[in-house]
């Protein structure tokens, strides 16, 4: 208790002075031999004030105190952890500095704050405790705030000195414009949160797997940092003598006087090897003015500005958020191209939930003869060519290279972003990816070994929110790589650029759902690792021939097609309002001439959506589901060892979302010839066309190294048949009788039959709708709770699940036949139903023929559970005709087994079919063992379940799936026994009718 009061009564001072050698794990005895009140412990220095002016070296650093009015708190009082260099180093650095200051005399006042403040923090540290974090986590930190104010970073910027950009083209916003052409100077600072302190201690390092040979690397050092050497860096700068102990904190002397490295944007634009990248990347800079910056300032200097801004760059991942709004206020359009991270952001967090202090950024930018090089005859020139309006040459360089547009020269940038530092250390270069989320320096490309990687960075610069390592190379973005780059840089493809971009901005951040398309097409066709043909709808074609409506054709009355115009002119809008820069006008479908070119065709006024309006209204919507109907139609995805595509002698092959594409020629190139379901079934009818190739780009690896494809430029869109599976089927004589029997269900004769009597409590027959709905094939209208919604009579299969599959479709024929063999019909099951059902007498009042009765009944009972063998039966007969898949007749060769939509519930497995697929045939093997073959007559009939979302008044299709119909000659078996014994064993007994019933039940 003694030592607890003595403790208790000591001043503030040294209470503070215990608790930071408590924090810091410094040892001390209790000694009651001085009076407490009026000494301090021995172990204890003075004032850093003291402790600097009584070691005699550090006159320099007295100097900056009593300069800057620090003599009180650094004598007496405060908690400060001030990093100092002895004299010998300030006179080192007055022989050669970045300011070009030759002597003490000659430093500023904003230079000396910046020296000193940058130098300290206002919190009292031990090296070893300054990579814990506040909540107790070890060797986790590394970097921490320092004592700079923001106003020492402010300077005046003369017009001179502001960014430049050469850009041609009006819609792009200039924000440096005005202040360029003013008549004076502005004050601005590069950033306006707190600078940051950055250190390499050993304890982060070893936490976060980070190698003394990274450090040595990224700090420029010639000589090699022995692993058995313990050290400790603020930036670059050597702790040479740490945890020295005062009264109001620590001090830790530096090798070197410390000069505090401003940010990534910063060291970047004036490092002097990187100006043509920082050209680049002031693009997506603006001045914006910051109302507290210029109090702060005024009261510090005395009114002398009107305004200070800060330079803030339109980033996902800045300090407030993604921009929304541009320096005068006005909205930016939701497309707006966005960086990766705010690289000139002080306080870079890698996202909103992680800690700064933990981790910073990290990017890879070329020197200027790397750019230079890369633009003017490498991988680059092709961007020049597309969009340069001078001639390539060095001279010009800026000026083409600023008329690319922003959202195309984003992806470069956004390529050598990175949001770790820990995690881009140079050996773990191997795990440094890029845009497609391949290796950014794989072995394949000579990256053997980190040595080699090293070699291929001229320096490398330490900024106070990241590292920049600057290469000697240009490393291209997947996007100019992939099959999405001819979109990008063809002037004939607007359109289709919009589209497969159009949610690009949204990808990172939490902004997801304000995505126009939510589609993140350009993310999908970057993937380096699979292999797509990608067709390009020309612009030309889409104002000319435009794209036909389903919807409106499904009514029958409208007919509307869309032309597509690129139309970027649009305003501004917010970021949260969806919208794309393609106008959209509707005008009337002949479907005796079909798309019509000509001048003369008629206009829908009302049926259109222009660039401005908002996706969610009516016919915004239609454009939506449209452009992204269409963008999947044109995508294919090729097996990745497939180096031929569509090159090869196959003539069917699946888009992405299963919608078929079909060559119709052995042009393999310029001339080729495509067609989509619609332009098949429009084939012999006055509206007949076709898509033809006019232009090729070979994007794949084989032929440039890093690659996914080929790219093909169409005249015109491809599109989706408009034919349903049981439109096609209903359609053909020779399938009536399959399609009778597909029909044949109803409610009635499922209730006959007894499927309905164990739901005895299901009052308002919610529950009976929804199992009986799965006893149909086709459907119609609402059912079930789900909606079947097709106009015009018309029917979707309903185990049809956005997915694609092949429909092999008997002739009357074979239904002739299998009915012969005993496969019951809807008329005989209710036939029998019926029969028995009258047999059953009425029960007397008085009972007097309940013997009678109960026997009527079991007899009947017995024949209901017969009823239910042959409905599932004959139910799964039809079933076992539809597969999984679409496989086409077609000049390839397979053999696979593939699901029915048939179960055996005892096994747990769906039903397979074998299908053998050779040069122009097909060959089926059902479960019986039974060999029949396709007729090549007549097959490869598209058809496609489109699901609208109204069957009266449709607007767009909420859901589809694509099929293929094929004709056999004989019906399919499901079940061995069946074929060897006949339909009738499956209801022999009642014993086999109920065991039939239970494998063979019919699922939801």
């Amino acid at each position: 208790m003694r030592m607890k009061n003595r403790f208790c009564r000591m001043g503030k001072t040294v209470c503070g002075a215990f608790l930071l050698l408590s924090l810091s794990g410094v040892t001390y005895s209790c000694k009651d031999d001085y009076d407490l009140p009026h000494t301090t412990p021995s172990f204890l220095g003075g004032s850093i004030y003291d402790e600097l002016k009584s070691r005699g070296n550090f006159t320099y650093t007295i100097k900056l105190i009593d300069d800057l009015d620090y003599t009180e708190v650094m004598a007496k009082t405060g908690s400060k952890t001030l990093f100092v260099a002895p004299d010998a180093a300030y006179e080192a650095f007055f022989k050669d500095n970045k300011w070009g200051v030759k002597s003490y005399d000659e430093l500023t006042p904003a230079q000396k704050r910046y020296l000193f403040n940058g130098a300290q923090f206002n919190n009292a540290y031990v090296v070893e405790m300054m990579s814990n974090n506040a909540n107790g986590e070890k060797n986790v930190c590394l970097r921490q705030n320092s004592a700079a104010a923001i106003t020492d970073t402010v300077a005046r910027w003369a017009p001179s000195q502001l960014p430049v950009n050469y850009n041609e083209d009006e819609t792009e916003l200039k924000f440096w414009k005005r202040h360029a052409n003013a008549s004076d100077s502005m004050y601005m600072a590069v950033d306006a949160t707190v600078p940051m302190m950055t250190y390499f201690l050993e304890g982060q390092m070893n936490e976060k797997s980070i190698r003394k040979s990274d450090v040595s690397f990224i700090l420029n050092h010639k000589e090699v940092w022995p692993v058995e050497e313990k050290r400790s860096y603020i930036y670059d700068a050597k702790i040479v003598e740490q945890d020295i102990v005062c009264m109001n904190g620590y001090v830790h002397i530096l090798d070197k006087v410390l000069v505090p490295p401003s940010n990534m944007a910063e060291e970047i634009r004036t490092n002097g090897e990187t100006n043509v990248f920082s050209h680049i990347l002031e693009r997506f800079s603006a001045p914006y003015y910051n109302a507290s910056l210029t109090s702060n300032y005024n009261a510090l200097y005395g009114n002398v500005a009107d305004s200070v801004f800060e330079k803030r760059y339109y980033a996902i991942n800045t300090q407030s958020g993604k921009l929304l709004k541009d320096p005068e206020g006005f909205n930016l359009r939701g497309s707006y191209p966005y960086l990766t991270f705010d690289p000139a952001w002080n306080a870079y967090a890698a996202s909103s939930t992680e800690v700064k202090e933990k981790d910073m950024g990290a990017m890879f930018v070329p020197n200027d003869a790397a750019i230079s090089e890369y633009f003017l005859t490498g991988g680059g020139r092709v961007l020049m060519d597309r969009y340069g309006k001078k001639p390539n040459t060095a001279e010009n360089l800026l000026y083409n290279i600023d008329q690319i547009p922003l959202d195309i020269i984003q992806a470069l940038v956004n390529n050598l972003m990175k949001i770790s530092f820990n995690e881009t250390v140079p050996s773990k270069y191997l795990a440094i990816m890029n845009d497609a989320r391949d290796q950014m320096f794989p072995i394949s490309d000579g990256y053997t070994d980190e040595s080699i990687y090293k070699s291929i960075f001229t320096k490398t610069l330490l900024a106070n929110n990241g590292v920049v390592y600057v290469m000697d190379r240009v490393i291209s973005p997947a996007d100019y790589a992939s099959v999405i780059a001819p979109a990008l840089y063809n002037s004939n493809a607007q359109v289709m650029r919009t589209v497969v971009r159009a949610d690009d901005a949204f990808i990172q951040g939490t902004s997801f759902a304000n995505a126009p398309l939510q589609q993140y097409f350009s993310t999908y066709l970057k993937a380096m690792q699979s292999r797509f043909s990608f067709f390009i709808p020309s612009d030309e074609g889409l104002i000319s021939y435009g794209y036909v409506d389903p919807a409106s054709l499904a009514l029958g009355n409208a007919r509307n097609y869309m032309y597509w115009r690129w139309e970027p002119k649009a305003g501004t809008w917010g970021d949260t309002q969806k919208r794309i820069a393609i106008d959209a006008r509707a005008y009337e479908y002949n479907a005796n001439t079909g798309q019509n070119p000509a001048s003369d065709r008629a206009k829908n006024a009302t049926y259109r959506s222009l660039n401005t309006d908002p996706l969610s209204s009516t016919y915004g919507m239609v454009k939506q589901k449209l452009l992204i109907e269409m963008v999947n139609q044109h995508i294919i995805v090729h097996d990745n060892n497939d180096t031929e595509g569509v090159r090869s002698k196959q003539k069917y092959y699946l888009s992405r979302v299963g919608a078929p594409v079909v060559v119709k020629n052995d042009e393999k190139g310029i001339g080729m010839e495509v067609h989509g379901g619609f332009q098949e079934q429009l084939i012999g009818t006055g509206a007949e066309h076709t898509c033809k190739v006019i232009d090729v780009y070979d994007q794949t690896a084989e032929t440039n190294g890093y690659g996914n494809g080929m790219t093909y430029f169409l005249d015109r869109p491809m599109q989706s048949t408009t034919h349903t599976a049981y439109k096609v089927l209903k359609s053909n004589a020779e399938y009536s009788k399959f399609v009778e029997l597909c029909e044949g269900m109803s409610d009635e004769l499922l209730q006959k039959a007894g499927f309905r009597d164990s739901l005895e409590n299901d009052k308002d027959g919610s529950e009976w709708q929804k199992v009986a709905a799965k006893y149909y094939i086709f459907l119609q209208g609402t059912k079930a709770g789900a909606n079947y919604n097709v106009p015009n009579s018309d029917k979707l299969v309903r185990f049809f699940n956005n997915y694609r599959y092949t429909i092999y479709a008997p002739v009357n024929a074979a239904i002739d036949a299998a009915i012969a063999k005993g496969l019951p019909t809807w008329d005989d099951i209710e036939a029998e139903l019926s029969a028995s059902e009258a047999t059953v007498p009425t029960l007397a009042a008085d009972e007097s023929n309940k013997e009678e009765y109960d026997a009527a009944v079991k007899a009947h009972s017995e024949v209901k559970l017969k009823a239910q063998a042959k409905i599932t039966l004959l139910l799964n007969f039809l079933k076992y005709h539809f597969q999984d898949e679409s496989l086409f007749v077609d000049n390839v060769t397979s053999k696979d087994e593939y699901m029915t939509s048939c179960v055996d519930e005892v096994n747990k497995v769906y039903l397979s079919i074998q299908v053998e697929q050779s040069n122009g045939a097909i060959k089926l093997t059902d479960l019986s063992g039974q060999t029949v073959m396709v007729d090549t007559d007549h097959c490869n009939m598209l058809v496609r379940d489109a699901n609208y979302n109204s069957a009266t008044a449709p607007v767009f299709i909420r859901n589809s799936s694509y099929a293929v119909v094929h004709q056999i000659s004989k019906a399919l078996f499901f079940d061995k026994q069946l074929a060897t014994q006949g339909y009738k064993s499956a209801w022999s007994t009642p014993k086999k009718a109920k065991a039939f019933v239970a494998k063979y039940r019919i699922k939801e």
